[in-house]
């Protein structure tokens, strides 16, 4: 991104108010700049000067190209009399072809060209003000070297340009070798004539005129110059308005089109690699960099960069307590920081050296008053940053900050998933292994009876020693079916007193998180004051998870749970759960709950299996069929009260 100090401007009205002398009556030309606003009162020039035909003043917006007479090689006297006819509607015609929505870098060149013209200037330049930082910026420029324009900065006040700037009055020089304020930019320069742009009482810039003669300006150049000033002032600060809303604009939908690009990515490192890109490119800096703040809270982690080297990446982490970064995450506010190396509070200013960078914003990642970290952003040039830095940066960091806190939620549910999905393959192992475990002993314990007996009556196929084998091999083979049972049953926790209401709202959290991704909503109604139930937490979280996995990949708008108790004689005996949702229902006479049966494409059929074994183990039943109210599948499970209230 170009810097320019056109994307600085705010708006006229926010400019300091600067003095200007009001010049004796005596002293004031029909082109005075005092006069210039109106411009019917401006005499019109002779239709020709000599022989010389005079050129139609346009239209406003029409286009125009002055047509001066050469008056580099008209003599001294003539420029009166110039004054007078031609200079004036030359002028006007000028200033009526600009238009403020033209490129301001295009209107300055056209304003300076004729100003050098109509003052027989050797070089000259247009410098604005940047009141963000009291300085004055060529934006504008003819005659001057490349490196000088691009090295020039003055302070207002300073040099004959800053002089005029800070008291908004014209100045002629006829020596500047002999005038103490004139800062050199040039060896042969000798005389300078400037003239200021005024807005509302407001100095916004200046036209600066120079020649290499002594003397080489008059009372009249320097009238033509102020009229040129004072007519051309407005259409240029709307061009620099234009300018400053058109690059708003763009980096507005440029916002837009990272927020949306930034929302869809969940993968953590993959996001901060896109946000501190887009801070990069979008403010023209050289490297951004994303902190995080570390669980103690005490320090902030570097997560990504952008721009910087290897070595800065591998820099140690950055401690909140006094430092910058520390005080714009705690703060919640951004900072701009124009010059890092009279920054006091910024400890590695070795790194800016190393990095090559001089100027830093840093902005806070909050989600709510949750802070996450920081975000820090660094230019290569001392108060690099166009004016509206702040503000984009802010909301780019409020995008990355909600970002950051989607991608941290989803990572968390998936790794809420994994844990369920291992717990349920644990439990439909222990299952599976109980079960085989059962149907294997059971044969196992005929053939040993078999084989062994009555010791008085063996069987005659098998001699003594091969029926001691085969017996031995028996009993090792009951051992190892113990040892399984026994491991299988190992890992149940107890069963505790356990409030279903804090269970439901639990598993609700990650299965709402997931259905907001497919735009499905999850209603939940309970009733208050119900009685605890007797269970392991873990188990009933999985049974319930399942259940609402099962809903989400169903249903197609909507899912419902609803808690209640059920009573008989005025006591809560026990307590129903129910799960509906809109899918399309199961279908008749299927056995939902048989191992490996299944309605889904991809499913196995270990899930519903495992839910009824669970609830079956709690002392409870579970019910499959479809929902009357919503139309897909219902389960309703229910478990005993620890204790019976009424």
């Amino acid at each position: 991104m170009e810097r320019s100090s056109f994307s600085r401007w705010r708006s006229v009205s926010e400019f300091a108010p600067a003095k200007r002398d009001t010049m004796p009556s005596a002293d004031r030309s029909p082109f005075s700049p005092f006069h210039a606003p109106n411009l019917e009162k401006v005499p019109p020039p002779p239709k020709r000067l000599g022989d010389s035909p005079m050129p139609r003043p346009p239209k406003a917006g029409e286009a125009y190209s002055p047509s001066l007479p050469p008056l580099a090689n008209s003599p001294p006297h003539d420029y009166p009399e110039l004054m007078k006819t031609e200079i004036p509607g030359t002028i006007l015609g000028l200033v009526r072809s600009l238009s403020g929505a033209a490129p301001p870098k295009k209107l300055l060149h056209k304003i300076l060209n004729a100003a050098v013209r109509i003052t027989r200037a050797d070089t000259g330049s247009i410098i604005l003000i940047d009141r963000r930082t009291s300085s004055l910026s060529i934006e504008a420029a003819r005659g001057f070297a490349d490196r000088v324009v691009k090295a020039t900065r003055l302070g207002i006040g300073e040099g004959i340009t800053g002089w005029v700037a800070k008291h908004g009055r014209s100045l002629r020089v006829d020596d500047v070798r002999t005038d103490r304020r004139y800062v050199p930019l040039k060896k042969n320069i000798r005389s300078e004539m400037a003239a200021p742009l005024i807005i509302e009482k407001t100095v916004i810039g200046v036209i600066n005129v120079d020649s290499t003669r002594k003397k080489a300006f008059t009372k009249e150049q320097q009238e033509a110059l102020e009229t040129l000033a004072a007519m051309s002032s407005r259409v240029i600060a709307d061009a620099l308005i234009h300018d400053r809303l058109r690059k708003r604009s763009e980096q507005l939908e440029t916002l837009v089109r990272i927020a949306g690009k930034i929302s869809s990515i969940v993968n953590l490192d993959r996001l901060l690699e896109e946000v501190t890109s887009a801070a990069t490119s979008l403010l023209g800096a050289r490297m951004a960099v994303v902190r995080l703040l570390n669980p103690a809270r005490d320090s902030l982690v570097i997560a990504a960069v952008h721009g910087a080297s290897k070595k800065y990446a591998k820099d140690p982490p950055t401690p909140v307590k006094n430092s910058v970064l520390g005080k714009v995450l705690f703060s919640g506010k951004p900072l701009l920081v124009p010059d890092i190396a009279h920054e006091r509070r910024f400890r590695f200013k070795e790194m800016a050296v190393r990095e090559g960078v001089r100027s830093m914003i840093a902005v806070p990642l909050h989600v709510g008053t949750e802070p996450l970290g920081t975000l820090a952003i660094y230019h290569p040039v001392i108060d690099g940053f166009p004016e509206d830095s702040l503000t984009i940066a802010t909301g780019l960091a409020g995008l990355a900050a909600a970002a950051i806190q989607n991608a941290r939620l989803f990572s968390n549910v998936v790794e809420s998933d994994e844990r369920f999905r291992l717990a349920q393959l644990r439990n439909t192992a222990n299952a599976m292994t109980a079960e085989l475990a059962h149907e294997i002993r059971n044969p196992i314990t005929v053939a040993r009876l078999l084989v062994m007996g009555k010791p008085s009556d063996p069987p005659e196929f098998l001699g003594n020693d091969d029926r001691n084998v085969i017996i031995r091999e028996l009993d090792r083979v009951d051992g190892l079916i113990s040892r399984m049972l026994q491991r299988a049953g190992e890992t149940a926790a107890p069963f505790t007193t356990v409030d279903l209401n804090l269970v439901l709202s639990q598993v609700l959290v990650p299965a709402r998180a997931k259905a907001a991704t497919r735009n499905l909503l999850i209603s939940f109604s309970n009733s208050a004051n119900l009685p605890p139930v007797r269970a392991r937490m873990d188990d009933l979280w999985q049974a319930f998870s399942n259940l609402l996995d099962n809903a989400l990949d169903a249903a197609r708008s909507s899912i419902h749970v609803s808690l209640r108790p059920v009573s008989r004689k005025k006591a809560v005996q026990g307590i129903e759960v129910v799960f509906e949702d809109d899918g399309p229902g199961l279908p008749e006479d299927f056995p939902i709950f048989e191992p490996m049966a299944t309605t889904k494409k991809h499913g196995v059929g270990v899930g519903l299996f495992s839910v009824r074994r669970l609830i079956l183990e709690h002392g409870g039943t579970i019910q499959a069929g479809n929902s009357p109210r919503l139309g897909g599948a219902r389960f309703r499970i229910r478990l005993p009260a620890a204790v019976a209230s009424s």
